[in-house]
């Protein structure tokens, strides 16, 4: 892969961001073409390519709001960001959601206040899952950053998992003009049945969860124009 000079390039307007550089580069490897380097920040790798002919980004951002919004915000404002999803991992005490569960995040809560998935992009999902026979469940998620302390987390009346990242994500439909959102998590830990995904698998990612993600990112990509 070409390392290119960041300063010169103007990158594509539709991001995959995850959190795991190592998942960015078995992205690279085995969905896209024409790849290049464009940033190895602090360890976490970004590059573009082509998902069936339309260019994108693939960027890795750590765990958690911190960490991830640093790396959006300044990507949004440098680069005119017009379509984001996020993939990453999530944890449920849900027993209907068994680990490798694919969920579809319609709206995440942060200290108590909500905030909504992309419309537009809701929608392009439901035409694509038409079309397939990809299982998905529709979800709402919470971020408690008392999960850290003691395994435990207090989720609203609706939500099913816990995340940290898609709140703040999520944030930025209301916030960051003309930017549309949207988060497709795996479950990799079920609190309630004690099963976990053990690490290699996930940094390998749910592959079918990756190409739905892949598909929603660059769904009429040219109505974006």
């Amino acid at each position: 892969m070409k390392l290119l000079d960041r300063f010169q390039f103007i990158l594509p307007d539709l991001c995959f961001l995850t959190d795991d550089p190592y998942r960015v580069k078995m992205i690279a490897a085995h969905y896209l073409d024409h790849v290049e380097i464009f940033t190895e920040t602090r360890g976490q790798v970004g590059l573009t390519g082509t998902f069936n002919n339309v260019p994108i980004i693939v960027l890795s951002a750590g765990i958690g709001k911190t960490s991830t919004m640093a790396y959006l915000t300044e990507l949004c404002l440098k680069n005119q960001i017009k379509r984001v999803v996020y993939f990453g991992d999530c944890i449920t005490n849900d027993p209907g959601l068994p680990i490798g569960s694919i969920v579809l995040i319609n709206k995440a809560y942060e200290n108590g206040k909500c905030y909504d998935a992309s419309g537009k992009m809701l929608q392009n999902t439901e035409a694509i899952l038409r079309e397939t026979n990809i299982q998905v469940q529709n979800c709402v998620t919470t971020t408690d950053d008392h999960y850290l302390i003691d395994k435990k987390y207090r989720i609203s009346q609706d939500s099913k998992v816990l995340d940290f990242t898609t709140a703040p994500i999520y944030k930025l439909n209301e916030t960051a003009n003309g930017l549309e959102a949207l988060s497709i998590l795996t479950v990799c830990e079920n609190m309630s049945t004690n099963e976990t995904i053990e690490e290699a698998a996930r940094q390998r990612g749910g592959q079918i969860a990756i190409q739905l993600a892949l598909r929603i990112l660059s769904f009429h990509a040219n109505i974006l124009q």
